[in-house]
């Protein structure tokens, strides 16, 4: 095997091993840990293929390792910042390690069929765009989705309506409208079965996608 090969698969190897050990003790993911750990091996591979030796895989994984531990602590500090300022509301919080969603059901932030949202989820909403202020350096994107029931046509309308209403309110209480992007998904990405009045009830959601960008 080439050594640069040999020397970049010896990093995957390690990283492997490394990226099992980032977990809580509650078997949940250490976003923090991860985000070293996948910034050091990008920024290794990085370094091998531009340098070529040893001495610059180590370089560009150290300096990745900290580019990306400080995105993971900077998640994982929003992420209980959201979860502090959204207990009880509804709202729930998921941490995949690459952005934050801040997932809305239709039942609690919207009226039937209603694309307005609820006056009294507005606090909810006023709660998520203080903390994107508090946070700057990220990318927003908010998604809306629908149930199966009636046309793909209504339903693409619908959740791109309620997407654009929550995008609206989140801007109007100081979140930068240059950061955040809308979209509609209707009903192509649900999350539970639509045979059942349970799964299409957490298929009508808006999730709000905060991906950093250093």
């Amino acid at each position: 095997m080439p050594k640069n090969r040999k020397i970049i698969a010896i990093t995957v190897a390690a990283a492997s091993l490394a990226l099992a050990g980032c977990t809580n003790p509650d078997g949940t993911s250490y976003q923090p840990g991860t985000g070293a750990v996948v910034g050091g091996l990008t920024g290794a591979a990085a370094g091998q293929i531009i340098g070529g030796d040893t001495k610059a895989t180590v370089i560009g994984g150290a300096i990745g390792a900290a580019v990306g531990g400080a995105i993971g602590a900077q998640m994982a500090a929003q992420e209980r910042e959201l979860r502090g300022s959204l207990a009880g509301t509804g709202a729930d919080i998921t941490n995949t390690g690459s952005d934050l969603r801040v997932i809305l059901p239709d039942s609690v932030t919207f009226r039937t069929a209603s694309s307005v949202v609820d006056p009294e989820f507005r606090p909810v909403l006023r709660a998520v765009s203080r903390s994107l202020q508090r946070h700057p350096n990220s990318t927003v994107r908010v998604v809306g989705h629908t149930d199966n029931v009636g046309s793909a046509i209504y339903n693409a309308k619908l959740s791109q309506e309620r997407a654009l209403a929550v995008a609206r309110v989140l801007i109007a209480n100081g979140a930068s409208a240059s950061r955040i992007t809308v979209v509609g998904r209707g009903f192509y990405e649900p999350v539970m079965s639509n045979a059942t009045a349970a799964g299409r009830a957490e298929n009508r959601r808006v999730e709000i996608v905060i991906t950093p960008t250093r």
